[in-house]
């Protein structure tokens, strides 16, 4: 499960984007979208300023986000909060959600009713098991492994709940039962350091 050993040498601020409408609504979003709600954006702002407060020097960072609208979004509310330029960094297809094909925009507890068959297999198996039409968690792993192999200095990377998995999985060399559990809130920041993992946040 490792990526490599190079980007472990750097500090990672991972954050995952403010809570989006189908967030609260409790639905899958996967690749699709779905704007930030107010406490989203509030939840944006307040990590930013986290950011100013953990990070000694936010000029010797590099800063990536997922493609996708609300991790985008967040980046340059946060960026905005710790008083930096909000457009100055990159976005990066591989840091996307995992790909829920036919089950974007489902209501997630409904899964296991409505779609029984499919919720079992993937309860069996849930990191080798494609979602239909879409992807599996193992490879959402590896294309976040991709991307980290391309660190050259300490980052900031907005993204999801899944590629924040992946991150943390490659970054502390996690089992896949370990990787399968971590959930990440909107709001607060995960910082991997030497070889530890920190939370701050509510």
């Amino acid at each position: 499960m490792s990526a490599g050993a190079d980007f472990r040498a750097r500090t990672l601020y991972v954050i995952r984007h403010g809570q989006t409408q189908e967030n609260a609504a409790g639905l899958l979003t996967g690749q699709n979208d779905s704007p930030l709600t107010d406490l989203g954006r509030a939840q944006a702002r307040k990590n930013g300023v986290l950011l100013k407060e953990l990070a000694s020097d936010l000029s010797r960072l590099d800063f990536f986000a997922s493609s996708l609208h609300r991790a985008c979004t967040t980046m340059e509310i946060l960026r905005d909060g710790a008083g930096l330029p909000p457009l100055a960094y990159r976005a990066d297809r591989r840091l996307m959600e995992a790909d829920m094909g036919d089950w974007s925009g489902a209501v997630y507890d409904d899964l296991k009713v409505i779609d029984k068959a499919r919720w079992d297999a993937r309860e069996n198996d849930r990191w080798n098991w494609v979602m239909p039409n879409g992807e599996s968690y193992a490879q959402l792993h590896e294309r976040v492994g991709a991307f980290l192999q391309t660190l050259r200095r300490d980052s900031v990377i907005v993204c999801h709940q899944g590629s924040a998995r992946a991150i943390r999985s490659h970054y502390l060399r996690l089992s896949v039962e370990h990787t399968v559990r971590y959930t990440q809130p909107n709001a607060g920041i995960m910082k991997l350091s030497e070889g530890v993992e920190s939370y701050w946040g509510d």
